[in-house]
């Protein structure tokens, strides 16, 4: 199976149990699903979430999709497969995303109900968080398929 193929796999059965009504919903079961998945399977959906939403839109969709509401746990996510400076560039981007420092479960309900005033109503956040994207896709030396699939093949 080559690097592609890997992560997809696990993808596929990450997301096999999430339901479509949780992505409206502003209950937190998405939320709760997607941390409850086994390590390997929670690092696989965060990462490729986040990397694909990136190569579509950048932060600016990622936050707005409300994919946001996992970027702490994606920052961890990050750090485990060894894409180290990436991780620094999504913290940087929830920090401006929730630059009234709030708790995480407080950011992720104001994120939900689309209550974060610079993203939703404002719209301030879309030039510094381009010029994150651009920090994001510049650092070649953290090929992400290839450091998520090597922590795939990891043993445990």
């Amino acid at each position: 199976m080559n690097n592609e193929e890997l992560i997809s796999y696990v993808y596929t059965e990450a997301v096999s149990g999430l339901k479509e009504e949780w992505f409206l919903s502003q209950n937190g079961e998405w939320y709760d699903y997607i941390v409850s998945l086994p390590s390997k399977m929670m690092a696989t959906y965060l990462v490729v979430v986040l990397d694909n939403q990136l190569f579509n839109g950048g932060f600016h969709q990622y936050f707005a999709n409300t994919y946001g509401q996992f970027a702490l746990v994606t920052i961890d996510a990050f750090k485990s497969i060894g894409a180290y400076q990436k991780a620094t560039i999504i913290e940087n981007a929830y920090q401006r995303v929730n630059d009234k420092n709030e708790p995480d479960i407080i950011f992720r309900k104001k994120l939900l109900s689309r209550k974060i005033e610079a993203l939703f109503i404002n719209d301030n956040l879309f030039t510094p968080l381009d010029k994150l994207d651009d920090k994001y896709e510049s650092i070649d030396k953290e090929d992400i398929v290839t450091l998520l699939a090597n922590y795939l093949r990891q043993e445990l």
